[in-house]
């Protein structure tokens, strides 16, 4: 600790150093970018770039760019400038209000697209510098690459400064308090939830360029009830370049990656590695008061927890053009969690005048890995027609899962003394999952001005899990575990979903876009209880219709309406019959009979956007049949049961916000929230004691960017989460990041602070027609984290060593 806190303490010496160099070298900027053929990706050479003074006492430069398309211009003084680009057979383009200052004195303009000439008419666009979070029609894009908190984190860390995006009470990723389809580079994630999170654990945040929250999503996700989440990771500039991180926090954590990317012309490959370590700690307490007809006893446990975790990352990406109209793209990646677990709870049972009558201590032990390797292969056509575009896509994924977990519990009598009584158990965890799918979709517009749009698509999505838990205690006698085959399980899980979709949009006025479709749906679910042994197979169709209608004014206000029928489908951590017993008093399984919850979801959203703010407000009501639920009942003996069950139907009304204002041009700030009331039907009220309740979720986040060199970031978080049965909350999540670049900006310290106030808490009331339960538990989240990373560019490095050697040559 006192090492990493004197390393601090230099890097942050070193940081206003720089700050001090830098303030002394003012008056002068740079721009540099790369200029490509739009469609093919190929670099133009020889294209002529001008820089034009709107203001300042420049006069102006120009020149032609190299070999790769790139172009660099520098000691430019400053003052508000044009970017006029110009190429034989291409049409002209002009980037205006290019505002060169102080605060942000370079500019890079990567991947800077040219189209074929088609008239006389050049192309104008006003640029607007990038901020952390932008807001189009009701969506949202999170511009991780701007944010200083994507260094050193994880996928999973940097999504949660996104606005909208939460986590449920087990820690599953929801938008607006639904369960979204998740996408990496366009291409849909079909793993299940464990997979998922393991995928989101080891992708290094850094990786990532920006994620998108749609909540209005295209037709191909239009029955997704929480929308799409689409992470788009970094593709790196023309040329080859990298970079390489490197990050240690005072939590325990540390960890180190790399990404090398490849563009040329018509190919982009792009590969890293990263491995990663952390430790999380965390302790807690609960009270359950049980109720029977006769008498109340009370359960009161402390426990505490030590979790280690070490996840090693590979992932390759290639993308390659086989010409204007048609191109590949592939991915393959494998992650890895080897984790290594420690748990000790104290029981002690207590009677009606909480006078201990009976005490025991538990220890846990947990260790194992989980190895997923993930491969996808997509091919993409542009139609000669605009918004004419053929995909198809397939994927497949494997897990191997091992899980190693032991049980030690020593019974004591009421003043604490040990017993001669004591158990030992162990369960071995075996799982293997295997994946596949395909999907295609095609997209034509109907007449020759492209105000009627068909699409139409399909998808086949297959996923197989085979799960061992083997049960076993210690025999005293021999010393030996013989396994208990009563509540050992081996069992096969597979889901098949087919899906059929249609869908059409037309352009009725200005501004006034309707659209409509329905997507036909077949599920097989097949469960192979081996032990038993029982073989279950159900198949059911759903027909979930859709549309929506959208209205834009020209004073940028915006207001949309949407219908969809949805179904929520269990997986197989709601319906896995294998039982937990690391409480031995709350005993947790699956339900093998779970139906699917179908739905009726309606919104509205509105939306205004200008250049100095964006408001977005949403309101929506769902009417959900058969929907499942996690629920606990108490048993005798004083063991509570925790599985799914379908209950019969509730009603959810929501309502939030998502909003942005920018204080100047260095401040910006932007708002998430949304509050989900739930009421429950009359059955569930009556006969078993539900109570209606509301989910609330908040997001802040503050960015503030002085220079080009210097950024600041904040973020907090709020989550509060209500089920039937009761409510739970946490304290306040808070993150602090500072950031500086060094060394022509390929050299980035960065220092993140996790809850320096206050350790995330968490509180939570469960209640049942017979017991009552309330629970707190903290986990230790302050962390100091320093980060260093170093980018690098080949291509550009080179170009701009080329253009300086040949102004040297001609005394420019």
């Amino acid at each position: 600790m006192h090492r990493f806190n004197s390393t601090l303490l230099i890097a942050l010496s070193i940081l206003m150093t720089t700050f001090r160099l830098k303030a002394q070298k003012q008056g002068e900027g740079s721009i540099t970018g790369n200029i490509l053929e739009n469609g093919s990706a190929k670099p133009i050479p020889g294209a002529t770039v001008a820089i034009i003074p709107l203001t300042g006492p420049s006069t102006g430069q120009s020149m032609a760019t190299s070999a790769e398309g790139t172009f660099t211009f520098n000691r430019i003084p400053y003052g508000t400038y044009r970017l006029r680009i110009s190429a034989v057979g291409f049409t002209a383009l002009s980037i205006d209000s290019i505002y060169i200052r102080s605060d942000r004195p370079d500019f890079s303009f990567n991947d800077v697209k040219l189209n074929p000439k088609s008239s006389d008419m050049d192309a104008v666009v006003v640029y607007a510098e990038k901020p952390l979070v932008q807001s189009r029609n009701g969506n949202i894009t999170f511009n991780a690459a701007e944010s200083p908190m994507s260094a050193g984190a994880s996928a999973s860390e940097v999504l949660r400064n996104v606005p909208l995006v939460s986590t449920d009470a087990n820690g599953n990723l929801t938008v607006r308090g639904k369960t979204p389809k998740v996408l990496i580079d366009e291409k849909p994630v079909n793993l299940d939830a464990r997979q998922l999170q393991d995928l989101l654990d080891a992708l290094p945040g850094n990786m990532i360029e920006k994620i998108e929250v749609l909540t209005n999503p295209p037709p191909e996700y239009a029955n997704e009830e929480g929308g799409v989440l689409s992470i788009t990771t970094r593709k790196g500039r023309i040329g080859i370049g990298g970079r390489v991180s490197i990050y240690g926090g005072t939590r325990g954590e540390a960890g180190a990656n790399t990404n090398i990317s490849y563009r040329q012309r018509n190919l982009s490959l792009n590969a890293s590695i990263s491995e990663g370590y952390t430790r999380s700690r965390g302790n807690g307490w609960s009270a359950r008061e049980n109720i029977y007809a006769d008498s109340t006893n009370y359960l009161h446990a402390d426990n505490s927890y030590t979790n280690n975790n070490t996840r090693p990352n590979a992932r390759i990406s290639l993308d390659y053009d086989l010409d204007k109209r048609n191109s590949l793209s592939s991915v393959f990646q494998i992650n890895r969690n080897n984790f290594s677990n420690h748990a000790l709870a104290d029981y002690a049972s207590l009677n009606a005048q909480q006078q201990p009558y009976n005490l025991s201590e538990r220890t846990t032990t947990d260790k194992g890995n989980n190895t997923n390797p993930y491969a996808s292969l997509g091919f993409r056509h542009k139609g000669g027609l605009p918004e004419e575009v053929l995909e198809i896509t397939t994927s497949g994924n494997l897990s191997a899962n091992l899980d190693d977990r032991s049980f030690y519990q020593q019974y004591r009598n009421p003043d604490g003394s040990p017993t001669d009584h004591d158990s030992t158990q162990r369960q071995h965890n075996l799982s293997h999952t295997k994946g596949y799918d395909f999907r295609s979709s095609y997209d034509r517009p109907l007449d020759a001005g492209g105000k009627t749009l068909l699409s139409v698509g399909g998808s086949y999505i297959y996923s197989s899990n085979r799960v061992e838990a083997i049960i076993s205690a210690l025999d005293k006698s021999t010393g030996g575990y013989p396994i208990n085959d009563a509540l050992s399980s081996d069992l096969n899980f597979v889901q098949a979903r087919t899906n059929m979709r249609l869908s059409l949009r037309r352009t009725l006025a200005k501004g006034l876009v309707a659209s409509a479709g329905t997507v036909l749906t077949r599920t097989l679910v097949r469960f192979d209880l081996y032990n038993t042994p029982k073989t279950t197979t159900d198949t059911y169709w759903n027909w979930l219709p859709f549309g929506n209608i959208s209205k834009t004014w020209d004073d940028q206000w915006s207001l949309t309406l949407v219908y969809r029928r949805v179904v929520r489908k269990p997986g197989l951590d709601e319906m896995n019959p294998s039982i937990d017993y690391s409480d031995p008093y709350n005993i947790r399984t699956g339900n093998p009979r779970l139906r699917p919850a179908l739905g009726h979801e309606f919104d509205l959203y509105v939306n205004k956007s200008t250049a100095k703010y964006y408001f977005n407000y949403s309101l929506g009501c769902n009417i959900l049949d058969n929907i499942y639920a996690q629920i606990t009942t108490l048993q005798p003996g004083g063991v509570t049961w925790t599985t799914w069950q379908n209950i019969s139907n509730r009603t959810e009304y929501n309502m939030g916000t998502w909003s942005g204002y920018n204080f100047t041009r260095a401040l910006r700030a932007n708002i998430g929230a949304n509050y989900i009331y739930t009421r429950y039907g009359a059955y569930d009220h009556t006969i078993n004691k539900y109570q209606d309740n509301g989910s609330f979720s908040a997001n802040v986040n503050m960015s503030y960017n002085p220079s080009r060199t210097w950024s600041f970031s904040a973020s907090s978080q709020f989550n509060r989460y209500g089920s039937p049965q009761g409510v739970s909350s946490s304290t306040v999540n808070m993150n602090l990041a500072i950031q500086h670049k060094l060394f022509q900006r390929h050299l980035i310290i960065t220092l993140n602070v996790a809850d320096p106030f206050i350790q995330q808490e968490y509180t939570s009331h469960t209640h049942g027609p017979n017991f009552n339960v309330d629970a707190w538990s903290a986990s230790h989240t302050r962390n100091y984290r320093l980060t260093l990373s170093y980018d690098w560019n080949r291509t550009i490095e080179k170009g701009r060593k080329q253009l300086l050697k040949a102004a040297h040559k001609n005394d420019l």
